[in-house]
């Protein structure tokens, strides 16, 4: 009982985080985004498996470009941080609009941790 009840917490409030910290938030169709992921680990010592980051639109989630994965295999210890250079080429044909990084941290026995970062689309105005 007590095994159970640890795992859920180590599964739930020990969990690690992500976040994408981006360079900037505005962009031109096909231009090269960057910045890095941050991972944060939680209360307990979680083993790390992939980092997924797909570009969707933001009205319905329909993906607008390819999907980065990264495979690891490593431990994240208690309240350490880790971080993760990132680099995305837009695609040339997005239109203006709004649209977001959903990144996917998996861990554990399948577990994930889910972050979304905004960005716009602007096309280039000719003054």
């Amino acid at each position: 009982m007590l095994t159970k009840l640890m795992n859920q917490v180590k599964g739930r409030i020990g969990s690690p985080h992500i976040d994408l910290l981006l360079d900037k938030n505005e962009f031109m169709p096909g231009e090269k985004v960057t910045g890095s992921f941050v991972i944060k680990g939680g209360l307990f010592e979680q083993k790390l498996s992939r980092l997924e980051c797909d570009l969707l639109t933001g009205s319905d989630e329909a993906p607008a470009g390819d999907a980065i994965m990264i495979f690891m295999s490593e431990h994240i210890p208690p309240n350490a941080s880790k971080r993760i250079p990132f680099s995305f080429q837009l695609p040339e044909q997005l239109s203006e609009s709004r649209y977001y990084f959903q990144t996917k941290l998996c861990f554990g026995e399948g577990k994930k941790c889910i972050g979304q970062d905004p960005i716009r689309v602007v096309q280039p105005s000719f003054s």
